[in-house]
């Protein structure tokens, strides 16, 4: 009764404690008890725990932390600053400098492996992609400058508060459209293979008015600044650069790291070189061009779910309609389930996006022993059925290397190449009726990547290290 009357904070956690020693019902009870009355607090908090306190933190301050503590015993923000890394970067304020680079270099990367002891090197992915940003010009009190400002146009303004003019005159610029308020936050973080740990270097405010010459300019002056801030041989070389589907960074991306050819004296071309159809063009240093799998596995399922489908080599249309009728064969799905993973409310749903490539992989393999049937009587489900088995070696081949921890790095690769080659086959065949060329291109591309990073890893570490 007193539990239904008041409410006990984080009630599963003082139960969770008290039966993982041991307590008996009547001890739980009492914990309880002493916790209604305000006498017991437990201790030890939880990953969602701090996610939700750092998010207190950020939004609301240390005052609402605070008040959340006290009533409903969130961490302290105490207990948040010893258990949370806490990475303060130098925002970008006005153009895009080589000083914000350096220094996010330098304290972020540099110094925090220094004082972690992580001392092997590693190769380096450097990641691109733009984070929501609430429109709206902000002080920046430690440098008295106006932030918030997209970094393409804040050069024709003084972001330094100097004068009530300088002021007026940012205001009018806005209000006459010369400069704009940043829409979204451009973001470059640094990863190291084989750790969990990401780096970011650059926040720099962004109209979405860039050209891919711009953004030709952003990626080059990264990788330079890495090398010469000494993060390369510190930290470790630069092997790729990933991105989006984002059309202005492929073009970018595209121009600089697939413009020279593989030299033979390169100590990867006796491998890679024996491996027909690879794309061996790279960038300076032999960095190459990657795309986040999450959305390559987003945009496939985006072209199923469309009407105008994907098309395989037997002038099968797969699309929406189609597969709403034979995945209600899977036990696992009725009509609702099914509708939601075909037609679902936020088409951005990587969880969704995946739930989707295995139900088909799933109902391709539960279907074998009819597809197998060369006298059925219904041709046109076999003809259907022969279809979505194609699809599903298709989209096995590149989900599952991502997704199943169990597979070996040979395993892993078998995939990758098997998704290469049917991917060429069907592109051959059916061009953009199979799939639009940017998807083909950046599907191949992350197939290409992990060709060329596990190359490098083989020349400089065990290859257990890379994935």
């Amino acid at each position: 009764m007193a539990i239904s009357e008041k409410d006990i904070p984080r009630i599963h956690q003082i139960i969770d404690v008290a039966l993982r020693h041991g307590s008996s019902v009547r001890e739980v009870v009492n914990k309880l008890e002493d916790a209604l009355e305000g006498a017991y607090t437990p201790r030890g908090y939880g990953a969602d725990d701090l996610d939700i306190a750092t998010l207190v933190f950020r939004l609301g301050g240390r005052q609402l932390l605070f008040a959340l503590n006290q009533s409903l015993g969130l961490p302290s923000l105490r207990t948040l600053r010893s258990k949370s890394t806490f990475t303060s970067i130098v925002p970008t304020i006005g153009p895009i400098r080589n000083e914000q680079f350096d220094q996010n270099i330098q304290n972020i990367v540099i110094s925090t492996r220094a004082h972690s002891e992580l001392q092997s090197l590693r190769g380096v992915s450097l990641m691109i992609d733009e984070i929501a940003l609430e429109e709206m010009a902000v002080h920046f009190s430690k440098y008295n400058k106006v932030g918030g400002l997209c970094w393409k146009h804040s050069h024709i303004v003084e972001p330094v508060l100097r004068t009530y003019e300088g002021a007026v005159d940012i205001a009018q610029k806005i209000h006459s459209g010369e400069l704009h308020l940043g829409k979204e936050l451009t973001v470059i973080g640094a990863s190291c293979f084989g750790e969990d740990e990401i780096y970011p270097i650059l926040a720099a405010p962004t109209c979405k008015n860039e050209g891919a010459s711009d953004m030709e300019s952003i990626l080059a002056r990264a990788i330079d600044r890495w090398d010469r801030t000494g993060a390369s041989t510190s930290v470790g070389p630069i092997w790729s650069l990933a991105t989006d589907g984002d059309a202005t960074r492929r073009a970018a991306g595209h121009k600089l790291f697939v413009k020279i050819p593989l030299p033979m004296e390169s100590p990867l071309y006796g491998t890679l070189s024996n491996m027909p159809g690879l794309n061996l063009c790279t960038g300076e240093n032999e960095v190459t061009l990657d795309f986040d799998f999450k959305h390559v596995f987003k945009r496939c399922c985006t072209l199923i779910r469309s009407p105008a489908g994907i098309v395989l080599n037997n002038g099968r249309v797969i699309n929406s309609m189609m597969l709403a009728r034979y995945l209600v064969w899977l036990p696992a799905y009725d009509e609702a389930a099914v509708t939601k993973l075909l037609h679902p409310d936020d088409p951005q749903d990587v969880p969704r996006a995946v739930e989707l490539m295995l139900a088909i992989i799933d109902f391709s393999h539960s279907q074998s022993h009819v597809m197998t049937d060369s006298f059925s009587t219904d041709i046109e489900t076999h003809a259907d059925l022969v279809s979505i088995s194609l699809l599903s070696a298709l989209l096995e081949s590149i989900l599952t290397p991502f997704i199943n921890v169990s597979l070996t790095l040979s395993e892993q690769f078998e995939y990758l190449s098997r998704y290469a080659h049917l991917a060429f086959a069907f592109f051959h065949a059916h061009r953009r009726s199979f799939m639009s060329h940017p998807l083909y291109y950046d599907t191949q591309t992350v197939v290409k990547n992990a060709v060329f990073c596990l190359s490098k890893q083989q020349l400089g570490a065990e290859v257990e290290t890379l994935l």
